[in-house]
């Protein structure tokens, strides 16, 4: 049975089918499921898959996840019908003509349905009419050889502009346009020309024609033609030249104009033509990949029209200026194989058929393939890497002559550049398909060449001295799926390089000397990532022969160079975690001196019993994680002080220095509704908050919190939410000592996936008290195991109705936002109010994957650790960084902290409902750096800045700069 998510690929990407007619269910919370149009669902947006129940075409069922039920291929429901791709009313219907030896050009007949060429090869060129300077262009003789090339080129669709009547009449009579060609039109009817020259023959039968005017002399004829990969539309255009007036601004209307009209076009799409402009416009405003720089590269700007090579072309320019005029513009699954130019070597006597050069472009139609046009970048590769007995030898050498030696594992590069790491999940299904088409294969390791630098050569060794054909056919089938990473111009050769030198002779034999030739199987390829300054490291193994790709978690150490991390065994201590400390015996109250495994559990009863001392007539309390027993190590030490008469908070850190002498980095908290203070002793950070108990017995101030007003009352509250908690588990033998440890492996879980800090829209300890408490209270006797109470605790809360605030109690009072989590005692308020909707959406997603891990866990007897443990795919899920730069002092540190929630609400109102700020930084020292994962469609930098910068205003020393999905390193 497929996934939810692959049977939306299919039904989206497959030509068979209609995604117009088909409907998605959606679960609701406590209402029946949503129904949702497929064409209205975004992957990766609001939805995750798991809410997907069930899947229906034309009214039929056709997929159901309860059910069992996958018939997409079955049943004929939700199968493409005949339909006009060429919207109206942007297109106007023209009627397609064919030669008919008895009627002449005549209404072309109805195609039959059936799969088209897998290859497509297009002509557009500007045939120069004799408008303008018809004396000097000598069109009589131009015409034959412009009629004689077109032949030559043996195109399947042919676009020309300036095509006059006489050149018309001259095509029109060929035997080979006649016997070959359909005409997007009546060349019989002057307005299926209107006067702006434009010409669209299809050698492949037509489905239908249209044709939009953009301005006197200027419009856009297209047609739609059947190939392996379904339909295609194929339109032509001809843009406002520089010899009229306000060119720019007609170039930039019919270009948008152009963008509006084939939005609308449900296929994948060639637009060819001239455009009159050798700058980046074109593409920019229509979206649309062009053909010859994906052939030749960005930088290669080949003019199409050079007054400095072609003499006609000198007659009619105005600047003299050489420029690549003409483009074939590409959307969809399209792939440009060969980009030529045509017309551009002059007759003996310097006569060139046009004053424009032809283009000529050779597409691969994938036959349905699905592919990922994404650009490539150097900071990823898909590569073989040798087996470890062979690494010995091999890293032996490259140590002494490979600068790469600590950033590359040995390796032989299949892909490289890759796609950024932001897109490895699209890529996955597609690497998978082609690794289960390629059975592993066998390669002898032997040899040593050298590839020459400008400075130096690359010495390597060959791994295809067995043959290069298995490599090559690897490299192909990936190449169908990733066109633009292709790597190299000059081809593929499989090579493991040894070292760099500028002596390569001598390297390259001492290498071959050190060397006995080895041979080895090709089983598996790595997928690679480099993050920021780090190594390259592997992030997938993909297994050829089955199409398995397995992800490997981050090892939380920092893995070596291009090691294999499997996993961290059964290890539950990852990251500082340590979930499984031994919980309290069966029956023992925690309180605020529980006892604790935490290494500065000492520490932290002697700074109470020293602050108590020394604030004597007051109450000092313990609060937080540490006052339910429940603290993680590293935990702070939070602590409450109720003091009588008026409270100073210099008076109190006076009393604080004098009492703990080896306090460290003592400040107050400034910004705070109640004094507070800060400190460190020995490795423990401290917070004390300083209360007046305004007339009340300090011991009392607890229990009359309310009655000294909102922020005495708030701040004392930590210390009876803490209570509630514990007094809600009760004396039940084991309940306790079941919830601390339960809200230790969860707060430990939270920490790893980064949904532990309020500031930076997650839930604060007190939430995750809240929740497993609730899990732990509503069990019965006997209590399970603590992994079943942990898999419990998340199947209870993946399924959590977000539109029912949680309390302590189960009473749901009303009036309160999605996802509130209430504090168990007065002032109630919500403890969740930095979560917003984005982090709704995240936290959901986390706690059913980490359902999914321990539900499996539970069938299998796998370790589950290595997966809740590891922090998140964040490089995988994010496409770029908002990257918070900090310096300045501890203070500034904290009003950045404290705004971080604001930044987020900043990208949400720019469309980025995925962001995740990281509560960690990844650098720190006189420059802090934080990381805000911008989601899947990242906003660009001018955008982000603009955003950045109302928000950093009045923060000196804080910059906000977009960063690159593999700028930014493994965040931890």
């Amino acid at each position: 049975m497929f996934t939810s998510e692959q049977i939306y690929h299919r039904v989206r990407w497959d030509p068979r089918f209609d995604p117009e007619r088909f409907v998605l269910g959606v679960q609701q919370r406590g209402a029946a499921p949503k129904r949702v149009p497929l064409p209205a669902f975004t992957p990766g947006g609001d939805i995750p898959w798991h809410r997907i129940l069930f899947v229906e075409a034309d009214g039929e069922v056709v997929w159901d996840r309860a059910a069992g039920i996958d018939r997409l291929d079955t049943s004929a429901a939700g199968r493409v019908r005949e339909q006009r791709l060429l919207p109206a009313p942007f297109f106007t219907p023209r009627t397609p003509h064919a030669w008919d030896p008895s009627r002449g050009w005549a209404p072309a007949a109805s195609p039959q349905p059936g799969p088209g060429p897998s290859r497509l090869r297009v002509v557009t060129w500007n045939t120069l009419w004799d408008r303008y300077d018809r004396d000097r262009i000598d069109t009589a003789r131009r015409r034959p050889l412009l009629v004689a090339a077109l032949e030559a080129a043996d195109a399947d669709v042919i676009a020309l502009q300036e095509a006059e009547p006489g050149l018309l009449d001259l095509l029109l009579r060929q035997p080979w346009v006649r016997e070959r060609y359909t005409l997007a039109g009546d060349p019989a009817d002057p307005a299926d020309l209107d006067g702006g020259g434009l010409l669209l023959l299809s050698r492949l039968p037509v489905r239908e024609a249209g044709w939009h005017r953009l301005g006197p002399h200027k419009a856009a004829a297209a047609v739609t033609v059947d190939t392996a990969a379904g339909p295609l539309v194929v339109a032509a255009t001809h843009l406002s030249s520089d010899r009229s007036g306000e060119a720019v601004q007609r170039r930039q209307a019919e270009l948008t104009a152009l963008a509006e009209g084939l939005s609308g076009i449900g296929a994948d799409l060639v637009l060819a033509g001239d455009f009159n402009d050798g700058g980046p416009a074109p593409t920019a405003m229509l979206g649309l990949a062009d053909a010859w720089s994906q052939v030749h590269g960005p930088a290669d700007d080949t003019p199409t029209f050079d007054p400095g090579v072609n003499p006609l072309a000198a007659i009619s320019s105005l600047s003299g200026q050489a420029r690549r005029l003409d483009r074939v513009l590409l959307r969809g699954r399209l792939r440009p194989d060969t980009a030529v130019l045509l017309g551009d070597r002059p007759e003996p006597d310097g006569l060139f058929p046009s004053d424009h050069f032809g283009l000529a472009v050779e597409l691969s139609c994938g036959g349905g393939m699905d592919v990922l046009d994404v650009a490539a970048t150097a900071r990823t590769a898909l590569a073989w890497l040798p087996p470890q007995r062979l690494w010995p030898a091999l890293q032996e050498l490259r140590r002494a002559h490979d600068p790469s030696f600590h950033r590359w594992p040995p390796h032989v590069n299949v892909l490289f550049g890759f796609v950024p790491e932001a897109g490895f999940e699209d890529a996955a299904p597609l690497l998978s398909a082609v690794a289960a088409e390629v059975a592993p294969f066998a390669v002898r390791l032997d040899g040593v060449h050298t590839f020459g630098h400008r400075d130096d050569a690359t010495v390597w060794l060959d791994p295809a001295a067995a043959g290069e054909e298995p490599w090559s056919r690897l490299w192909s089938r990936l190449i169908e799926r990733f066109p633009r990473c292709r790597g190299r111009a000059e081809g593929f050769t499989p090579h493991l390089t040894l070292g760099r030198a500028k002596d390569p002779q001598r390297v390259a034999e001492l290498c071959a000397a050190r060397l006995s030739a080895s041979s080895a199987q090709v089983g598996e390829l790595a997928l690679l990532s480099r993050r920021g300054d780090e190594p390259m490291r592997v992030r997938a193994v993909l297994t050829l022969g089955t199409g398995q790709l397995r992800w490997l978690p981050d090892d939380p150490a920092g893995e070596a160079s291009g090691s294999v991390h499997t996993g961290a065994g059964g290890n539950p201590e990852v990251a500082g975690a340590s979930p499984g400390l031994r919980p309290p015996r069966h029956g023992t109250r925690i309180g605020e001196r529980a006892a604790s495994s935490d290494r500065a559990a000492g520490t932290a009863v002697a700074v109470v019993d020293a602050l108590r001392s020394a604030l004597g007539g007051g109450a000092v309390h313990v609060t937080g994680s540490r006052r339910m027993g429940c603290e993680l190590p590293g935990a702070d030490l939070d602590l409450v002080a109720v003091l009588p008469g008026t409270v100073s908070a210099a008076e109190v850190a006076t009393r604080v220095a004098g009492a703990l002498p080896a306090v460290a980095g003592l400040r107050e908290v400034t910004g705070a509704r109640v004094p507070g203070l800060r400190f460190t002793v020995g490795e423990l950070d401290v917070d004390l908050v300083v209360v007046s108990s305004s007339g009340i017995a300090p011991a009392e101030a607890v229990a009359r919190r309310e009655e000294l007003g909102e922020a005495a009352a708030v701040a004392l509250s930590a210390v009876s939410d803490a209570d509630a908690v514990l007094n809600m588990l009760g004396d039940r033998d084991g309940t306790q000592s079941a919830f601390v440890l339960l809200a230790r492996q969860v707060k430990a879980w939270a920490r790893a996936r980064g949904l532990d800090a309020a500031p930076f829209g997650g839930l604060p300890g007190l939430a995750w008290s809240v929740l497993a408490a609730r899990t732990v209270a509503g069990l019965r006797d006997p209590l399970p195991e603590p992994m079943e109470l942990l898999r419990r605790f998340f199947e209870d809360w993946a399924g959590w109705d977000r539109r029912q605030p949680v309390t302590l109690s189960g009473d749901v009072p009303g009036g309160w936002p999605e996802g509130t989590v209430l504090t168990p005692s007065a002032p109630v308020r919500s403890c969740s109010a930095q979560l917003g909707q984005g982090g709704l959406d995240l936290l959901e997603q986390e706690l059913y994957q980490a359902w999914e891990v321990l539900d499996a866990a539970s069938r299998t007897g796998a370790d589950p650790w290595p997966q809740l443990l590891a922090a998140p795919p964040l490089h995988r899920r994010h496409g770029a960084w908002a990257v918070v730069t900090v310096r300045g002092d501890e203070e500034l540190h904290g009003r950045v902290r404290g705004r971080m929630r604001a930044l987020l609400t900043a990208l949400e109102e720019l469309g980025v409902t995925d962001a995740h700020a990281w509560p960690r930084p990844f650098t720190t020292g006189p420059v802090t750096r934080y990381a805000v994962g911008l989601g899947r469609t990242p906003p660009d930098a001018a955008t982000l800045a603009a955003a950045a910068a109302r928000w950093s205003a009045g923060l000196p020393g804080v910059g906000v700069e977009r960063a690159d999905n593999g700028a930014v390193p493994t965040l931890r």
